[in-house]
């Protein structure tokens, strides 16, 4: 696999986690096995490839859709507020990532979700995520439905989608991205989208 890809595959993974997220504001519903490989995805820190962290490929076909039909050049106003949630995400992952000392108690707290229950897992990811990303500006403000915003369970399910978004910035980051690759290699990147979409959906 070469580094576009990597890339492409967490690019894919921030996307993915945004759009659930959305789903979950607007109509309080999401795909509940995408939602799983995400929410898994947050304490998986040593995994053997960048795919592997969703569970292969096909973990991250829905992101991997988006960037094939070029979201990056979008218009439309739907995919407009899916792409500010991604930009204000990898924006908060690189202001966590400047402080370092901060960020070392970031990923202490990251690497103990391994111990949670299935249980616990989205009160304790939203409880990170309150306390490590909330404070950080610019602050994301989830637009959507009061009906499902104030169910008892869908906030703690955004934000731990939120968190699993920044899971996959930090991987962005260390696979070599930044602001700018969007720009310059978003070609690349719905090319290589396009490719690992066929090939996942030949296996």
């Amino acid at each position: 696999m070469n580094i576009i890809e990597e890339r492409t595959i967490a690019l894919a993974g921030i996307f993915q986690s945004c759009a659930i997220v959305q789903s979950l504001a607007r109509h309080g519903a999401s795909d509940a096995a995408e939602e799983a490989t995400l929410v898994q995805s947050i304490s998986i820190l040593d995994a053997v490839s960048t795919s592997a962290i969703y569970g292969g490929v096909s973990g991250v076909n829905s992101g991997l859709s988006y960037l094939s039909k070029g979201i990056l050049t979008t218009t439309a106003p739907d995919q407009l507020e899916l792409i500010r949630y991604v930009t204000q995400i990898l924006s908060l992952q690189r202001s966590l990532y400047a402080d370092q000392a901060r960020f070392s108690e970031f990923a202490s707290e990251v690497e103990r979700l391994s111990s949670y229950s299935q249980d616990q897992i989205n009160h304790a990811c939203s409880d990170i995520y309150q306390s490590y990303v909330s404070p950080l500006r610019p602050q994301i403000i989830v637009q959507g439905e009061e009906q499902f915003l104030q169910q008892e369970n869908i906030p703690e399910r955004i934000r731990t989608l939120l968190l699993a978004a920044v899971r996959s910035a930090v991987l962005w980051q260390q696979k070599g991205g930044g602001r700018f690759r969007l720009i310059w290699e978003r070609t690349r990147m719905q090319n290589a989208a396009k490719v690992m979409l066929q090939d996942s959906h030949l296996h």
